[in-house]
């Protein structure tokens, strides 16, 4: 069944591979989406290869996206992490940005649609990569009561040229789990791009709770860039085994713009599931509506 990541712990997140034993490995998925909207129907095919490997205390991954359809090919994360000690874990590279709720993988993301909150990561505040990645460096630190992680990562914003960046911005991210079945992550990002108009700083409080069956999850952003902050709320059933719906509500008060995506989701067999979307958005009193029919094959 797809899962939510919300709220785990960075070096985790980051390296999923981390805890894994000694030695290579290569998985990944394909995304297959079949799009309806206003009469027309689109079909595209995406598609990502994940490479890892362990030897003693540091891990190495490659991750590769590829548009099918178009035969673009990104790098989406090159890195390294290294259990320099312990409970301390030491990142560098290319890596997915650790602020915010959605993950940036599409098969770890709870809707057939990219929701506004990370879309305005993704597109305004981490704009120097395609998708809602960061380059640099963090160290995260498992305090038990909490995961702490501090990054010194390139602008974020990009500034035009890579490699006429002078700026830097410093994150800090706290993931904490309270009580059980609770997960709350605050995430604080400088932006030093002011000459662009976005602003000096980010910030992100999202939180998840489950109990048996239910999840709800709530999150707040706010982008300097964007004078305003994003909401957003979400509420999933697991129906059995295997078969989970839900809905989620988002808002940009400065866009004057909302989205509601409904969701099922069902696994038809242990390394494929399908899921059917139907997700209305609305930019000043305009409505735009779409059935999305997404299937996801692990490999």
């Amino acid at each position: 069944m797809k899962k939510n990541l919300i709220a785990l712990a960075v070096a985790a997140t980051m390296v999923p591979a981390i805890a894994a034993a000694e030695g290579a490995s290569i998985s990944g998925y394909t995304d297959i989406t079949w799009t309806h909207d206003n009469d027309t129907n689109l079909f595209w095919a995406t598609a990502e290869v994940d490479f890892r490997n362990t030897v003693d205390s540091v891990t190495v991954g490659l991750d590769l996206d590829v548009d099918a359809v178009t035969g673009a090919l990104d790098v989406e994360q090159a890195f390294f992490a290294w259990g320099a000690a312990e409970n301390v874990t030491v990142i560098a590279g290319k890596f997915n940005n650790p602020i915010g709720m959605d993950a940036e993988d599409t098969l770890d993301q709870p809707t057939t649609e990219a929701g506004l909150i990370y879309s305005a990561l993704a597109n305004t505040a981490t704009a120097l990569h395609a998708g809602n990645n960061v380059s640099g460096l963090a160290v995260a630190y498992n305090a038990g009561v909490a995961t702490i992680t501090v990054g010194l990562l390139n602008e974020i914003t990009g500034g035009g040229n890579v490699s006429q960046q002078g700026d830097n911005s410093f994150a800090v991210v706290v993931n904490a789990t309270p009580v059980e079945g609770l997960d709350i992550e605050f995430g604080y990002v400088t932006i030093d791009n002011t000459t662009a108009g976005l602003g000096d700083s980010a910030w992100d409080l999202n939180a998840s709770f489950n109990t048996g069956p239910i999840t709800v999850t709530a999150e707040i952003l706010a982008v300097d860039a964007l004078n305003d902050e994003l909401y957003g709320l979400g509420a999933y059933y697991d129906v059995m085994e295997g078969t989970q719906v839900g809905v989620r509500y988002e808002s940009n008060d400065n866009a004057d713009a909302t989205q509601i995506n409904l969701i099922a989701w069902h696994d038809l067999a242990e390394n494929l599931t399908v899921g059917l979307g139907y997700n209305i958005n609305e930019v000043a009193n305009v409505d735009n509506e779409n059935a999305i029919v997404e299937f996801l094959a692990k490999f």
